[in-house]
């Protein structure tokens, strides 16, 4: 089984209809979906999610966008989920992500909103302590 990690793809990718490529991309990795469901993401849950971030000045820009359409929340195991996952997904920026990667190959011309966040497709937990921390705030 190894290491499990929450992984989502964002409204941006749900919209563009990616769901399937970013997920053959994710198995291709040798990785196993475990769970995976389309919904929409609460303000409490998106403020669960990132709070982290509480009082950065791109904080409420993160919870617009979040709650701004459906999402695909997915745990996501495997050897080494959590680094081979944030490999596969790129960059934060898709500007700079890699060819190769989710964001670098699959971002849109546009990837800044109105507001100045980053349309970046995915998310995924950074750290073990943070897969514990999110997967129960969408998977109970």
């Amino acid at each position: 089984m190894g290491e499990k990690t929450y992984f989502m793809i964002k409204p941006d990718g749900v919209a563009r209809g990616l769901e399937k490529e970013i997920l053959k991309r994710v198995e291709g990795r040798g990785l196993r979906v475990e769970e995976k469901k389309r919904i929409q993401v609460s303000v409490a849950q998106a403020a669960e999610l990132y709070e982290p971030h509480l009082g950065k000045p791109f904080y409420p820009g993160l919870l617009k966008f979040i709650t701004s359409g459906p999402v695909t929340a997915c745990i996501i195991s495997g050897d080494n989920a959590i680094a081979s996952l944030r490999e596969l997904m790129g960059a934060t920026d898709p500007l700079v992500a890699a060819k190769g990667t989710i964001r670098g190959d699959l971002r849109e011309t546009n990837v800044i909103n109105e507001d100045g966040t980053i349309k970046n497709l995915v998310h995924g937990s950074d750290s073990p302590e943070s897969a514990a921390r999110e997967i129960p705030i969408f998977f109970k």
